[in-house]
């Protein structure tokens, strides 16, 4: 049993994890204020992930207090096991439903099985009935003969391990039961029941839902002679143990899952199978044997129950100490021993293997014997794998009744002969190694999914490389997919630690999230640190603005010339009031003690003469980057934990809250686009990483969504995708819409804060005003001005050109090649459609040049300047 690292364990000779965890003095920020490290919260962090990364023991949460109590039920259990030892064929026979008053009898020592305990034992016979019209049913006769009752019909699965699901429909008993009919303090004594005068857990009461099982045989099949020549059916002369867990969903009634462990035996030669559970008011494992449809069934499981446990018994016995696991336990919450337990319904199952070969429509062309070998080969090469050619895997399907003793009632699943094969078809689904080779390879897929994402996020990280393109992209956009990422690590860091078959894949999958993490990680880390100036500036705006208003509603004295004076002169063209002294600058060119002394030969105000100012609000702390990732990892969780509980929700509202958080995860490129809006900014991101990622992240949501036979089982919601991918191209359309035709296009000016347009429309008309770049007026040397013509409509189609518009054209500093634009003439519609296309192909920058927008877009990504007149240039 693996045991936990201790702290000493953890530290290094070097003494670099104390060192890491012992406190740092505080450093400040850039606003400051001082930061305060939390080496506590790291430490938690680091043991919650290592609980996590460890498995549990085999024996956890054990008490000796339970020690009496696993004892005493241990007791129980030898005495039950000698009743069995000692009953024979005919001992267990209750009242029928259409039985007379005084027919005989008889019940046997068992808890459930006495007419004390008062089960609806009236409907033995008719679930015997129903059980055998299915066998007979999914076995067709051959040549008008029924084989099934000779273990002699088609071929079937020798192991029926795998997993099924279909729907049921609920039957009513011919005996009404409710908790109201028993009363367990004198049928159960020495229990303390919780519960048990309320409604019982197991109950269903809709008419119909589904169901999924699965179920997992033992290796060993135990061989025997005919035990009864004069009975029919024979069983073949093969017995497996078998065990599974049935999950029950009541769509129509409570709503709710019940899932429950069940247990029992397999006739691998008719494909018999019967189970049930066990509880302390319903000893099912002890009693199976005289639910089963005849003697030879009975003697079969007696004899073969009898060996397997008496060796669980024995093995318990000798851990009672550290193994309080209560054994045939049909509560998956509660596995341990417990003196207050809570009622619920008891469930025994009968199904019905089908035959595989027919369900694929191969074995009308072969006989008996190939059939047969054919089953063989089959589920050898799956057992053991050597390679051998097989074309596909028939399907595992089988029928099944099951009936509640204590409750009353039945669930059939639905399918012929009831029902017609295209409405339901009972339970399918897969064998145990083709479901483990299903989830094998989709996690290698989704692997090799996620390595394609962090490909595209490396070429992203190339081209978002320096402050200038870094600042484009939105933060919250990477962070929902390093979210994600993230919480597919966790998930698979948690599971491959008890992976058995699919540990080398899950261990991919964990590597190349890990991977996908890291690099998304120092992504944001790089951009938190490139973005969090703007958000400084955003903050002190509001902040000084918030200062201006409440100075400007606080009354002050009138100001006098001397006290409000400026103390630097304004430019040379600006009229001066009088007395107002000039600033000359100096020949050695020191302004600063220039303005210092004419600074101090201003009069200064009398204390009372200064209007008292409000206080400033000191600036919040600046929140790092550290932080923010707890916060990360703090909401991963969360919605994990959410997640897992969401599976014991009712089946709307966790429809709801898994596609709430789907369509969530989906918007990610919100972000993006309110932020291309607020910086004006028309393509952050290349096409290749949006389209990318937009593919690669809804695959996995595809898969489950669409696939009907997906791994879980999960209910597949074809209309909800639909939405999703609907939602998610729409998201890509607007980021198009924004490179082609603006960021802000549609969206109302004062929504948005100022920010310069570098692709304005140029009109005649702004000569006067200044409004054309240096170098398109009129009067400047380096201009060349075309008319605009019909003999040149062709020469102004292919750079923008429109009629009655000229073209003029300039040569870009940058790339030293002729820039021909459209000047739109006075009076002129600038709203037209070829308008928004030419203005793609320049750029004007504030102080009034302009660029061909490739290469200033390539200069913008190292500086921010003019390649002119080295202006500091807005972002783009």
């Amino acid at each position: 049993m693996p045991s936990r690292p201790s702290t000493s364990d953890m530290t290094t000779p070097s003494g670099r994890l104390l060192d890491a965890l012992t406190p740092a003095p505080a450093a400040a920020d850039d606003d400051g204020m001082p930061q305060t490290r939390h080496p506590a919260a790291g430490l938690l962090f680091v043991l919650f992930v290592i609980w996590l990364l460890f498995p549990e023991g085999e024996y956890q949460n054990q008490t000796l207090a339970l020690s009496d109590v696993a004892a005493e039920r241990l007791s129980r259990y030898r005495d039950a096991l000698t009743v069995l030892n000692h009953t024979r064929w005919g001992d267990f026979a209750p009242r029928a439903a259409d039985a007379k008053v005084d027919a005989p009898v008889a019940y046997v020592n068992l808890t459930g099985f006495r007419e004390i305990d008062g089960f609806a034992w009236e409907d033995l016979e008719a679930f015997r009935q129903k059980a055998l019209r299915l066998s007979r049913h999914a076995v067709p006769p051959i040549n008008g003969q029924q084989l099934w009752d000779t273990a002699e019909g088609a071929p079937l699965w020798a192991n029926a391990s795998g997993t099924l699901h279909g729907e049921w429909e609920r039957r009513p008993g011919s005996v009404p039961r409710t908790f109201g009919s028993y009363n367990l303090s004198r049928s159960v004594p020495g229990m303390d029941w919780v519960g048990h005068r309320v409604e019982w857990a197991r109950n269903i009461t809709g008419k119909s839902g589904r169901m999924m099982i699965r179920l997992e045989g033992n290796k060993t099949v135990t061989t025997y002679d005919s035990l009864a020549h004069s009975s029919v059916p024979l069983t073949g002369g093969k017995i497996r143990n078998l065990r599974g867990v049935a999950t029950i969903e009541d769509t129509t009634g409570s709503g709710l899952n019940w899932e429950m462990r069940l247990w029992g035996v397999h006739w691998p030669r008719q494909g018999v199978v019967l189970m049930a559970t066990t509880s302390e008011k319903f000893e099912g494992v002890f009693g199976l044997p005289h639910l089963a449809p005849s003697e030879d069934f009975f003697r079969s499981s007696q004899m073969l129950l009898n060996e397997t446990l008496h060796r669980v018994m024995r093995k318990k016995q000798r851990n009672i100490l550290v193994d309080q696991n209560m054994p045939w336990n049909s509560d998956m919450d509660n596995p341990l021993y417990t003196t207050h337990p809570s009622p619920h319904c008891e469930f025994v199952l009968y199904a019905q293997v089908h035959p595989p070969l027919l369900l694929e429509g191969q074995g009308k062309s072969l006989s008996a014997l190939e059939a047969d070998r054919v089953i063989r080969a089959i589920e050898s090469e799956l057992e053991n794998p050597l390679g051998a050619p097989i074309s596909a895997v028939p399907r595992l399907q089988m029928s099944a009744v099951i009936h509640s003793p204590d409750c009353g009632f039945f669930l059939e699943t639905k399918g012929p002969p009831d029902y017609p094969p295209g409405e339901a078809n009972h339970l399918v689904g897969m064998k145990s190694e083709v479901h483990t080779h299903q989830v094998k390879t989709w996690m290698l897929i989704y692997a090799l999914v996620v390595f394609t994402q962090v490909r595209l996020l490396k070429n992203q990280m190339k081209e978002s490389s320096t402050p200038s393109t870094m600042g484009r992209v939105s933060f919250w956009t990477v962070s929902a997919m390093v979210i994600v990422d993230g919480m597919t690590f966790t998930a698979a860091a948690t599971w491959v630690s008890s992976a058995a078959a699919t540990f080398l894949p899950t261990l991919a999958l964990m590597f190349v999230s890990f991977l996908s993490m890291t690099i998304g990680g120092s992504f944001l880390a790089k951009m938190f640190e490139v973005q969090i100036p703007e958000s400084r500036v955003h903050r002190r705006r509001a902040s000084s603005n918030h200062t201006s208003d409440t100075a400007s509603t606080t009354p002050s004295a009138p100001p006098t010339p001397s006290a409000t004076g400026p103390i630097l002169p304004g430019p040379v063209t600006t009229s001066r009031p009088p007395g107002q002294e000039t600033i000359i600058i100096p020949s050695d060119q020191d302004m600063d003690a220039e303005i210092a002394s004419a600074a101090s030969a201003v009069p200064r105000p009398s204390a009372a003469a200064i209007p008292a100012q409000p206080q400033a609000e000191l600036p919040r702390r600046t929140q790092t980057f550290q932080a923010l990732v707890g916060r990360f990892i703090l909401f991963s969780l969360c919605i994990s934990f959410l997640s897992i509980s969401s599976t014991t929700w009712y089946p709307r509202p966790r429809s709801l809250f898994l596609n709430a958080c789907t369509f969530a995860y989906l918007s990610l490129w919100l972000p993006q686009i309110y932020r291309n809006t607020l910086r004006n900014c028309r393509r952050a991101l290349r096409w290749q990483f949006v389209i990318g990622q937009s593919l690669l992240r809804l695959l996995p949501v595809a898969y489950f969504w669409v696939k009907e036979d997906n791994f879980l089982y999960a209910r597949t919601d074809r209309g909800v995708f639909v939405v999703f991918c609907a939602w998610l191209w729409i998201q890509v359309c607007l980021l198009a819409a924004q490179e082609i035709l603006g960021p802000r296009f549609g969206v109302p000016s004062g929504w948005t804060p100022e920010a310069w347009d570098y692709h304005p429309v140029l009109r005649e008309d702004s000569v006067e005003a200044g409004g054309l770049p240096i170098g398109l007026t009129g009067d400047d040397s380096g201009a060349r001005m075309r008319r605009g013509s019909s003999s040149s409509a062709e020469k102004r189609g292919a750079v923008g050109g429109l009629a009655g518009s000229s073209v003029r054209a300039i040569d870009c500093a940058i790339c030293r090649e002729v820039l021909e634009v459209s000047v739109i003439g006075a009076g002129d519609d600038e709203g037209r459609v070829a308008t928004v296309f030419a203005r793609r192909l320049y750029m004007v920058t504030p102080c009034r040049h302009i660029f061909h927008t490739a290469c200033l877009e390539g200069w913008m990504r190292f500086r921010l300047q003019c390649p002119i007149c080295r202006e500091e240039l807005p972002p783009v």
